[in-house]
């Protein structure tokens, strides 16, 4: 119960936060209409490709790719983000000074930018479908459980990233690389088929082009949910490496911050 109270209590405060700029709030929404529109007229200029027919073509490819990366770019940013708001505010090392325990801290600063993301995801899927006529179908409850997996494997990258902001407080080298990497290399708005050999090798690396492959194959082309357990086995690799890596590698970045008496300085 406490645990839920320190959730709520965090949601909360973010939710009151982000409405209170309601036409920052609309215009968000509304932007996500046009982002639709915009690769609606990109894919007519496409037309038709091998690459990309399978998934019924570079419309419904392009719109679950960004949805899904929604999810990659919020689990990936929004905890340097949050550390970086409270060193900002002045507010980190009283936050820090709480009973909560650190995991709980550092998931609890970050839900609200989840549900955000969510809400964005319905909104780019339901525009898609109500302009122009794009339906998801297949096996929901499995691209579910592989957006979940890849969720938490873009948050181990985002604590590592906020690691960086609790020390160095600005040039985080792992956002750079990675956020872009993963956007250019993941299979995000093009396949990664169309990659050169090496490169597809590289992007087998990544965990969003497991996640982002597997989605497609289930709510766009119809694949058998058994068909994707690849995909899940490689991205319980990466949490089951990456999720005690980098709460230690945090927990450790916060005690050298402590020793340095740099939390409240930004």
């Amino acid at each position: 119960m406490r645990i839920l109270r320190i959730f709520w209590a965090f949601i909360v405060r973010d939710a009151i936060m982000s409405t209170s700029y309601r036409l920052a709030f609309a215009m968000q929404l509304v932007s996500l209409f046009l982002s639709v529109i915009s690769v609606y007229f990109m894919s007519k200029l496409i037309g038709a490709n091998a690459s990309v027919d399978r998934y019924g073509g570079y419309l419904p490819f392009t719109v679950v790719g960004f949805a899904v990366t929604a999810y990659f770019t919020t689990g990936f940013s929004s905890f340097a983000s949050s550390i970086r708001g409270e060193q900002v505010m002045g507010t980190l090392e009283a936050l820090l000074m709480t009973p909560a325990r650190l995991p709980y801290v550092i998931l609890a600063s970050s839900i609200w930018s989840f549900i955000w993301t969510t809400l964005s995801a319905v909104v780019m899927v339901a525009a898609a479908w109500i302009l122009f006529g794009v339906r998801l179908h297949g096996h929901y409850a499995m691209a579910f459980v592989l957006l979940v997996l890849t969720t938490v494997t873009f948050s181990c990258l985002g604590i590592l990233s906020a690691s960086f902001i609790m020390v160095f407080k600005r040039g985080d080298p792992l956002k750079f690389f990675a956020g872009s990497l993963s956007f250019l290399l993941g299979g995000v708005v093009f396949p990664v088929d169309l990659l050169p050999g090496w490169l597809q090798k590289v992007s087998m690396l990544m965990p969003i082009t497991h996640g982002l492959a597997g989605i497609r194959e289930l709510v766009l082309a119809d694949r058998p949910a058994l068909s994707v357990l690849p995909q899940v086995g490689i991205l319980l690799v990466f949490i089951v490496i990456g999720l005690p890596l980098s709460l230690w590698v945090f927990r450790k970045a916060v005690n050298v911050a402590r020793r340095e008496g740099s939390l409240v300085h930004y």
